[in-house]
């Protein structure tokens, strides 16, 4: 057997009664195909889970799809090309699949849950990375043969259902904590947008140009408010190294060493990143993938910012081939329009609400990144046996 160097330190301190056993000696492939091009199609996603892909928006050909292979529930699914990114898993349900994946069927003494958890640890991922190559990029992948030759740690048969028995109520106990705070960050997203909408419009329409406004408030069209402006070309090959952040539709993305614009600067995506909003401090390059604004006309630049990223700048996008926003459309959106010194004051107060915001995420996501990390290194130990289980004998 080749050497697997990441999984070699975990091969030699083997609990007493496990083993290790070369894939290919305890499973086969699958040669199954979609014979009547009748099964549900499945597409094996990086956290190892087979979904449905009926409404995928390009489906195969119908030879193509007689090609598929049929996987079955306990077959192991993997994708070669995505393998290092964690393409693979036990399906726990019946379909087909791509010719591309590779299905493997075990023999008898195997859990297949516990292979699933244990293919997907940090070891085996980490191993999949250095066995992934090709002599072209488009050809990168995992070979069938090394693949082959991949040594699975295997205690006890019933200490294999014991340990995927326990993984099974901790993975998801983690997976659900991961789930309520992933929420909690949409939630405060939405409500932070919608606490700049009450700010910034005041139950305003800017497309129908229905609604209230606050006394001493005016409406105007965005065109007339402010000067909005397509950006300016610069080819990576002409660009210098300097302090100057060049602006695209997806912000900041690269620097310069001379600018197009003055700061502050408020800039949307044209293309690409339609409608999102950006600020930056100083001068900058805007590139010609955005709509930038030239003149704010008198207006303050962080309420502008705040305007922007509420008011529907893609609400034309979806009619053209190519999508983007247009800005003679854009421009006729009517808007509430405050006194300069209120405007400082909505600035500030949104400035207050998002940095709290911005802040408590950052909290949220940094639990986030914990817990996945608990999440594989738990895995890791179980399956390797570096810790105790109720129920697994040492």
């Amino acid at each position: 057997m080749k050497p697997f160097v990441v999984l070699e330190p975990y091969l030699r301190r083997l609990s007493r009664g496990w083993t290790s056993v070369a894939l290919r000696r305890i499973s086969k492939l699958v040669e199954d195909v979609n014979r009547t091009g009748e099964a549900p199609l499945l597409s094996l996603t990086i956290a190892g889970l087979l979904t449905d892909r009926a409404e995928e928006v390009q489906p195969p050909s119908s030879e193509y799809l007689l090609k598929y292979g049929i996987v079955r529930s306990g077959n192991l699914v993997v994708n070669p090309m995505w393998l290092p990114g964690g393409a693979i898993g036990v399906s726990t349900t019946v379909g087909a699949v791509s010719p591309e994946y590779r299905i493997y069927q075990f023999r008898s003494g195997v859990e297949p849950r516990f292979i699933h958890h244990l293919v997907r640890s940090d070891p085996y991922i980490r191993q999949y990375r250095l066995l992934f190559r090709a002599e072209t990029t488009f050809d990168r992948r995992v070979t069938k043969e090394d693949f082959g030759e991949l040594p699975l740690i295997l205690p006890p048969i019933a200490a294999q259902g014991a340990i995927a028995d326990y993984l099974d109520i901790e993975t998801v106990r983690i997976d659900a904590l991961i789930a309520k705070k992933r929420e909690m960050v949409k939630v405060l997203d939405k409500a932070f947008d919608s606490y700049r909408a009450s700010e910034v419009l005041q139950g305003f329409n800017p497309v129908t140009g229905v609604g209230d406004i606050p006394e001493g408030w005016k409406v105007m069209s965005l065109g007339v408010l402010v000067e909005l402006q397509r950006g300016h070309d610069l080819p990576s090959d002409v660009r210098r190294e300097g302090p100057v952040p060049v602006v695209s539709s997806g912000g900041v993305s690269g620097w310069h060493d001379s600018a197009a614009a003055r700061g502050p600067g408020v800039i949307t995506g044209r293309y690409g990143t339609v409608g999102a909003v950006y600020y930056v401090e100083g001068d900058y390059w805007p590139l010609n993938t955005t709509l930038y604004v030239k003149s704010f006309r008198g207006c303050e630049p962080r309420w502008t910012f705040y305007l922007l990223a509420t008011l529907p700048l893609d609400i034309d996008a979806a009619k053209s081939a190519v999508t983007g926003i247009n800005r003679n459309v854009v421009g006729a959106l009517r808007t509430p329009v405050p006194p300069p010194d209120i405007q400082r004051e909505i600035a500030a107060r949104l400035d207050a609400y998002s940095s709290l915001v911005t802040r408590t995420v950052a909290l949220l996501k940094s639990q986030i990144n914990l817990l996945t990390e608990r999440r594989q290194a738990l895995i890791t130990a179980a399956v390797t046996g570096a810790i105790d289980i109720p129920e697994v004998a040492a």
